[in-house]
């Protein structure tokens, strides 16, 4: 009897410290959800800018851009741009990139990934077409630039992807700017053109590559004998297709089973050169994958 008495008082005395510490980690993981760092004395009243919400103690719930939340639920943006400093390397990275010293850019936001790269969990697919998570650890932020004159005439403007973490060019697009106004450098009459004037596929084909040999850190991929460029034209057969691709992709690297690239599975860059020469599009995801 005793010793039946003796185990029972020591099985009830583990059920009390798992619960006083169990009770006592609720407590503060309500309270430092909360109210983090003393915020619990904040006036909540008074929070209106994403600085008084840090200031204040909460916490920041999300990143690029940094996003603060109040105990009440409430979320505010940090809208300041990166230091100057940072943004003076992305921009020096495009102007080599572009071979344009005196290339007129303007900042205009940052983001978790650049558009055509991003990785995937637990990816289930549904009618409309699949709802998916966005892993932290596979976070590639970049500073998005908008080139200030136009192209050619054509009221559009290229737009600059580059990685916040090693200042790389990853992704080059042609967008209509954000801000349309008379005061921007340049004019646009509507007319221009990426196709004219001709030039042979040879000629294109050096200008494609001369991209890749501006950026020899991040294209070291291309001296490789076992990835070859994939060529494809917009108009299959013709002499001068308005746009000329060529593609690698690296199908010795592949994400980690369990997640899935959108759009590529494998390190991938694409360039597209216009009949005319110019640059329609560029995407170099290969230094993503590490």
């Amino acid at each position: 009897m005793n010793k039946t008495m003796t185990k029972n008082a020591k099985i009830y005395a583990v059920i009390a410290v798992v619960a006083v510490l169990g009770a006592g980690y609720g407590v503060y993981h309500l309270l430092g959800s909360k109210a983090p760092r003393g915020a619990e004395k904040a006036d909540l009243a008074q929070i209106k800018t994403f600085e008084q919400c840090t200031d204040a103690g909460f916490p920041i719930i999300k990143h690029y851009p940094d996003q603060c939340q109040t105990s009440d639920g409430r979320i505010f943006i940090n809208e300041n741009p990166p230091s100057e400093t940072e943004l003076t390397k992305a921009e020096s990275a495009i102007r080599t990139f572009m071979e344009d010293q005196n290339l007129e850019l303007e900042y205009i936001t940052q983001k978790r990934h650049p558009a055509n790269f991003s990785v995937l969990s637990n990816v289930k697919q549904n009618d409309g077409g699949f709802m998916a998570d966005t892993p932290e650890e596979w976070y590639r932020p970049v500073y998005i630039f908008q080139q200030k004159n136009f192209i050619d005439d054509r009221c559009e403007v290229y737009q600059y992807q580059v990685t916040i973490k090693t200042n790389q060019v990853v992704e080059i697009g042609i967008v209509y700017p954000i801000e349309r106004n008379a005061t921007m450098p340049g004019n646009c009459p509507g007319n221009g053109s990426l196709e004219t004037p001709l030039k042979t596929k040879a000629e294109i084909e050096q200008i494609a590559f001369a991209y890749f040999g501006r950026d020899p850190e991040h294209t070291k991929f291309m001296i490789r004998s076992d990835i070859q460029p994939q060529y494809i034209s917009s108009k299959p057969g013709a002499t001068n297709p308005a746009q000329n691709e060529w593609r690698w992709e690296d199908k010795n690297v592949s994400l980690p089973d369990g997640l899935m690239g959108d759009p590529w599975q494998h390190p991938i860059a694409r360039i597209i050169i216009s009949s005319g020469g110019k640059l329609v599009y560029y995407l170099n995801t290969t230094e993503l994958f590490d």
